[in-house]
């Protein structure tokens, strides 16, 4: 499994930094202006249902069916068959989904952001780019179809590399079509269209290897369509409630000043990198390896063992990550971004919104180890029923925040309803005898928090003597500097990891 996790780590990672140059791009060709608020917002649309269908409820409720019929069945055919009607089934909805949202769109975006209305430029482009870029959810809703066939057979490098095909989308388009059409808004959201058919040509192309070669058919609901459907409408209104964190950011900050939405956005890219590379992966090669065990009978010893390791690899992962992004936070992004139309203004709100979501770095990963435990285990419903409670605390926080912190308290109530979310999943999991902590994750435990200590202040140590005044230096020079202090700290946790015997 961890294997599984290395391969779509690596490649994740090829696409982070894809998504980091492409950040570089839009940051230096929008900028915060009210062209990026714009297409930020109108991409939040198709980008919430991305992930929801790719990261959550989709896999949640399609591998364990499909590995059930893998388990029983030895006849391809059967495979297939679902494949083909979940495919079509997913189409046609799309496609009425699609056309729906393209008539009431303008009223989308009024919710979405209903700050806008004061600004009438602002909402029309956001309307505009929300029409151009909403058919992309027909696309990765396809690719995640796919992503979850290829995870099934635990093949994940074509899955995890996808995403960098619509990073180069957007760098290209910038780039390219920029002096063709009226705004780099306009050619962000034809990238978006561009990438989307990318990724699924790519994905099919890798169930082809797999000899998976579904067509379109009338849909039909067979048991297996059925289980299927039953698993994916809670765990859609899940996944759904885990994105409405973004979202309800998203409609309080359109209230505050020009520049607080693309804060948000390029806080929250630097923070996703941890988070893609090891919380995403390690849930997406958990699902299948639960699934599999738990279909195949295997005893609860070795079904925990799996669930510890895992718990114990994010926490080794996220604290010292997150110990890092809270000190380095500003160096961090004044050195990708602050160039072109992103000024020192934005530099030091970004920051302050980036510390702030380090602080629940931890739970965001625990969240994706934690939740594969209840959908191998076809439990769509208990997580959904956790989320909403959790929406339901971050819009209060958040309400109750923004006055005094502006957009940092968005940030601020994110991270504490995740780390409600991920302490009422395991506390859950405990009652339900379904996740015990062995002496080796609990030893382990205080030892990483020893370890993420001595960093911490070493990381601290480093910036107050050399970044503490980047400004007045040349760009290559400050990020020589920061690359010196995030291997002076990786040298630091690695030898305390070695010291203290953390394996």
């Amino acid at each position: 499994m961890f294997k599984s996790v290395f391969t779509v780590g690596f490649y994740t990672l090829i696409s982070r930094i894809l998504g980091f140059i492409r950040d570089i791009f839009i940051a230096s060709y929008l900028g915060s202006t009210l062209v990026a608020d714009a297409f930020f917002v109108a991409f939040r649309i198709p980008n919430y249902f991305r992930r929801v269908f790719a990261e959550g409820a989709f896999s949640a409720a399609f591998i364990p069916v499909l590995s059930g019929i893998k388990n029983k069945s030895k006849n391809d055919k059967d495979i297939i068959s679902f494949v083909e009607l979940t495919m079509s089934l997913l189409f046609f909805v799309i496609i009425a989904i699609t056309i729906l949202f393209y008539f009431i769109m303008p009223y989308v975006i009024a919710v979405l952001a209903p700050g806008f209305l004061k600004n009438k430029e602002t909402y029309d482009l956001a309307v505009h780019f929300g029409k151009i870029i909403f058919p992309y959810l027909l696309f990765i809703a396809l690719v995640a179809q796919f992503s979850s066939i290829t995870n099934t057979y635990n093949r994940f490098a074509f899955g995890a590399f996808a995403p960098a095909l619509l990073n180069i989308s957007f760098i290209g388009s910038l780039m390219f079509l920029t002096p063709y059409v009226v705004s780099s808004g306009h050619a962000l959201s034809y990238g978006v269209l561009i990438g989307g058919v990318m990724q699924l040509l790519l994905m099919y192309y890798a169930i082809y290897k797999l000899q998976i070669t579904p067509i379109l058919v009338l849909p039909k609901i067979d048991d297996n369509v059925k289980k299927f459907l039953r698993l994916l409408l809670p765990g859609i209104l899940g996944a759904g409630a885990i994105q409405l964190n973004i979202i309800v950011g998203t409609i309080i900050a359109s209230f505050l000043p020009t520049g607080a939405i693309s804060h948000l956005y390029y806080a929250d890219r630097i923070n996703q990198l941890p988070l893609a590379l090891f919380g995403i992966a390690l849930g997406i090669a958990l699902l299948p390896t639960l699934s599999k065990y738990i279909k195949q009978g295997a005893g609860e010893e070795k079904i925990n063992n799996v669930q510890n390791r895992s718990m114990e690899f994010s926490l080794l992962i996220s604290l010292p990550s997150a110990a890092g992004l809270f000190i380095l936070s500003e160096p961090i992004i004044r050195i990708l971004f602050e160039r072109g139309s992103f000024s020192s203004v934005d530099t030091y709100y970004s920051s302050q919104v980036l510390s702030l979501f380090a602080l629940g770095l931890p739970a965001y990963i625990l969240i994706k180890v934690l939740n594969p435990s209840f959908f191998a285990r076809e439990d769509t419903k208990t997580p959904f029923y956790i989320t909403l409670i959790c929406v339901a605390l971050n819009v209060l926080l958040s309400l109750l925040l923004i006055g005094s912190m502006r957009e940092m308290g968005i940030a601020l109530a994110t991270a504490i309803s995740s780390w409600v979310n991920a302490l009422i999943l395991y506390t859950l999991l405990k009652k339900k005898w379904q996740l015990s902590l062995d002496i080796r994750l609990k030893t382990n435990f205080i030892k990483i928090l020893i370890a993420t200590f001595l960093t911490f202040f070493g990381i601290l140590l480093f910036r107050n003597l050399f970044l503490t005044d980047i400004s007045n230096s040349s760009t290559s020079i400050n990020a020589l500097l920061l690359l010196l202090n995030i291997l002076f700290a990786l040298i630091i946790f690695a030898s305390m990891v070695f010291v203290l015997k953390i394996y």
